[in-house]
This record gives structure tokens, C-alpha cells and sequence, in this order.
């Protein structure tokens, strides 16, 4: 039979206080209106030590009014655990920030690797255990998301998202201005004619991509751009017909996955890069990067991110009841060997 699970009244009864002035050391409130002498304190301390005494969690959070728990969620299928996932640094600046503040971190994964992670369960919220949650993937539950807010329940979201007929705290990457800058890039080596690669837009990162890119084009006056669906190496006679026929000579891949098959189909064509083809891609390139070329993409901090959205979840916590926040949190492009001047184009 397991031993019995020591008491307070049972750190009281060794320690020879009262179970009430127990209670106020093991909550931190030896300054009140009858203050504890450190004598006390450290002898109350003692017998908890010795009895192996451990506070539950749940009195806790009614004497504070918070777990100190901050929850992570993804509408992904698979949680983010690797660390080569898009997402994982994310939780790095997530769990740093919140040990900053004095936060555990509690994930979320009861119901993942099923088609659609979600956050209801029985119509109760489970993300109700932590104080909070930070809260990301691809392609959210919008109608969750607007439960949430209706709930009054403190969440920020990892990328923008919008909810219609409610707005949510969000933190996301400059995707517009990262892909405006590798527009630019493009235009200054020379290139004209350039081809955005990617899925049909279906969420607020591909539209802001779109948008950068369309927005340098029209300020310079230079250039056009033609969107392309997304190929498999399998079907990329698709991808090289429409080079051919646009006459394009660069590249602009919206995920790392699109700018690698690009990649593939060019090489499988025989198209040099970046001779024939300059790519550029608009997020982060993962370390496992098929190609000897260094790629020219667009950086993400994902790591501040996650401090920034920590940032905004906590001050809610906190009982910030301003309206709720955006940020946006700069990209860099980094240039590398994927793309150079267009070849020369021979003389009529």
C-alpha cells in the first residue's frame, strides 16, 4: 500500500505552528498583517523538507489566482518535438522567455497525430489548465479561435490570422517585406520576367508574400510577375513549360518545400542555377539542403517570435485588458548562389 501523502497539518504538528501559519509560509505571505518571524519561516520549511511535503497544484492556483502555466497548442498533426521542424524554434524562444518570467510551459498533444488536432473537447476548453496559450499551425480552426475570444480566454496566435467579426492577438514574421526585398534583389541583378511559385494563396503568410512581391514590382515600375502553381518534381514539365512560355528568369518560391522541387525540376530539365534560373526562397531554408548552392532566402527569426508572442500572452495574463495586440517581427534576406544576372540574351 502506498504511504499517505504528507499534510500540512502534519508539517504544522512537527513543526509546532499552527496549520494557518504553514500555510501562509508555504504561499509566500509572511508579510501580512501578522508577520512571520524567518525563524518561523525556516522552521516550517524544515519539517515540509523532511516530511517530503509538496503543495497541491490546484490550492495553489486559488491562492495566487494563476498556475504560472503557459500552454502550447498546434493545429498541426504532428507536434513539433524535432528540432529540424518549422516550427520547433519557435517553442525554443517560447520556453525561454517564459522561464524569463517565471512560467512553466505545458504542450498540448492529447489529441495529435489524429486528422485534426482541436482544442474542444466535449465543448470544454482543455487549454483551461494553463493560464494562457500561445497557440499555432498552418491552417487554425477559425471558429475555435472566435470560441476563445468569446470566452475571454488569453491566447496569442503564431502568424497572422484573421477571424472574421473579432480580432486576435497575433505575432508574425515581416513575410511582405522580406518577399518585397527578394523582389528588389531580382530586379537589380537584372531579371524582369519572374515566376511566384506556390500553392493557390489560401492563408494570411502566402497572401503577405504575394503582396511584398507585387508591392516592389509596382513601386519600381519594372518588371512582371507571373504566379504558378505549385509542382511535384513528378510534373514539372508544368513548371518548365510555363518558364518557357513567360519567358521567366527567376524564381520565387513561397515555402521551403516548393523552392527544393523547383530546384529538382530545374536540375532534372537540364536548367542551370543560376544561370538559366536564379530561385530565391521566401522563408527560412532548413538545414537539409539537397544542393551544394548556397541559397539565396528569406531569414526568419522565429526564436524572437516566440519571446514576442510569450510578451504579449503574459501582459494578458496580467490583466492587460487593452485591445488585443499585433506584432510583426523583421526578416532578412540572405543572399547566396541561387540567383545571379540573367544569361545575356543573344542578339536578333
Amino acid at each position: 500500500m502506498a504511504s499517505r501523502r504528507p499534510t500540512q497539518s502534519d508539517v504544522a504538528r512537527l513543526a509546532g505552528v499552527s496549520r494557518g501559519t504553514v500555510s501562509l509560509v508555504l504561499n509566500e505571505r509572511t508579510n501580512g498583517p501578522v508577520p512571520i518571524s524567518d525563524a518561523t519561516r525556516d522552521k516550517v520549511l524544515a519539517a515540509a523538507r523532511q516530511l517530503g511535503y509538496a503543495p497541491n497544484p490546484v490550492a495553489q492556483m486559488l491562492v495566487h489566482g494563476s498556475n504560472r502555466l503557459i500552454g502550447i497548442f498546434s493545429y498541426e498533426t504532428v507536434f513539433p518535438y524535432d528540432k529540424n521542424d518549422f516550427f520547433f524554434p519557435y517553442l525554443s524562444g517560447i520556453q525561454q522567455e517564459a522561464s524569463e518570467q517565471d512560467f512553466n510551459v505545458l504542450l498540448f498533444t492529447r489529441n495529435h497525430n489524429r486528422s485534426k488536432p482541436h482544442i474542444y473537447h466535449n465543448g470544454m476548453n482543455m487549454l483551461r489548465l494553463a493560464d494562457g496559450s500561445i497557440l499555432l499551425g498552418a491552417n487554425p480552426d477559425r471558429g475555435e479561435l472566435r470560441q476563445l475570444v468569446e470566452e475571454g480566454y488569453p491566447f496569442v496566435y503564431i502568424g497572422r490570422r484573421e477571424v472574421p467579426g473579432c480580432e486576435i492577438s497575433w505575432v508574425a514574421n515581416d513575410y511582405k517585406h522580406g518577399s518585397a526585398q527578394a523582389t528588389r534583389h531580382l530586379l537589380e541583378l537584372g531579371h524582369e520576367r519572374l515566376g511566384f511559385v506556390g500553392p493557390e494563396p489560401s492563408f494570411e503568410p502566402q497572401e503577405d508574400k504575394l503582396a511584398g512581391c507585387r508591392q516592389t514590382l509596382m513601386e519600381t515600375g519594372r518588371g512582371e510577375l507571373v504566379v504558378l502553381p505549385e509542382c511535384p518534381p513528378e510534373a514539372g514539365e508544368v513548371l518548365i513549360h510555363a518558364i518557357e512560355t513567360h519567358h521567366l528568369t527567376a524564381l520565387l518560391c513561397d515555402s521551403h518545400k516548393t523552392f527544393i522541387e523547383s530546384l529538382h525540376i530545374l536540375q532534372k530539365h537540364g536548367l542551370s542555377v543560376p544561370d538559366d534560373c536564379s530561385v530565391v526562397c521566401l522563408t527560412t531554408v532548413e538545414h537539409s539542403q539537397p544542393f551544394q548552392l548556397k541559397p539565396t532566402f528569406v531569414q526568419l527569426n522565429r526564436r524572437m517570435l516566440g519571446i514576442t508572442a510569450t510578451q504579449l500572452l503574459t501582459r494578458q495574463i496580467a490583466g492587460d485588458n487593452t485591445p488585443p495586440h499585433q506584432a510583426i517581427i523583421p526578416c532578412e534576406l540572405v543572399i547566396g548562389e541561387t540567383t545571379a544576372p540573367p544569361r545575356p540574351q543573344p542578339q536578333q
